[in-house]
């Protein structure tokens, strides 16, 4: 079993970044002040947050590094809580047979998603504690990708395993889920809708990577100055040992 357990993101300001993520999203910082790290399970993934970038970042829709996801239990709860904070959040939807979602944007402009577990008018009992902390997981990290097929083969041998597959054919992408975690979805069928909300409660974080069908992605293109993508962490459970994947190495896919 392959677990992600990091996913690593270059910043300017590591204080920033962190703050938002504790006193916003509810996340709780198990490194330190100066290399965070911050998750709502410290035995699942976890930010990883690197300093000394000396260029912000700046997102596009052709970028290969999209965004991370953050499943709750009640999203218009989650959705109430960032409005009484006043950071700016879009309304939530219900993202055809998908997801009821929203988006918003850290400090540093990367992207964030927040998707309830169930569909819209769905939710379960958000819990006590912080209004979204106390009910999130840190559930995806989100790519780009033009070529599924290599992306597939190295994920199988990273030892990471597909388990749903989303078709969005009239906007031109489809969705394919990875875990590390061994678990058959409820229907064997990888393209049923009766598998995304239980796909949305796993309690670990998946790789989702969007196959763009117009092959127009671009490559991450960072010298190590530029704030962005950095790349993840595996850790096999079997021996513990922690590999990390530049994001430099998965650019075969773009």
């Amino acid at each position: 079993m392959t677990r992600i357990v990091r996913h690593c993101l270059r910043v300017t300001e590591t204080a920033e970044a962190a703050a938002f993520y504790t006193d916003i999203l509810g996340m709780r910082n198990v490194g330190t002040v100066a290399a965070p790290l911050l998750g709502y399970d410290e035995a699942e993934c976890l930010i990883a947050f690197q300093g000394g970038a000396s260029v912000g970042w700046t997102a596009t829709p052709r970028d290969f590094y999209w965004k991370i996801g953050i499943a709750v239990r009640d999203l218009d709860r989650a959705v109430a809580f960032l409005h009484r904070q006043g950071w700016p959040v879009s309304e939530p939807r219900q993202f055809r047979d998908i997801g009821y979602l929203c988006h918003l944007s850290d400090p540093q402009g990367f992207a964030v998603e927040l998707l309830q577990q169930g569909f819209e008018g769905r939710h379960s009992a958000a819990g006590g504690g912080h209004p979204i902390g106390g009910q999130a997981t840190l559930a995806h990290i989100t790519l780009r990708i033009n070529d599924i097929d290599a992306a597939r083969a190295d994920c199988a041998r990273l030892g990471l395993h597909l388990v749903s597959v989303q078709p969005v054919d009239p906007l031109g992408f489809c969705l394919y889920f990875f875990a590390g975690v061994r678990e058959a979805p409820p229907v064997a069928d990888l393209e049923a809708v009766e598998n995304r909300e239980w796909l949305w409660a796993r309690p670990y974080a998946l790789l989702e990577l969007q196959h763009v069908f117009a092959g127009d992605v671009q490559p991450h293109g960072s010298d190590g100055t530029a704030a962005g993508f950095a790349g993840i962490d595996l850790r096999d459970s079997a021996d513990g040992a922690l590999r990390h994947l530049p994001a430099a190495d998965l650019a075969g896919w773009v």
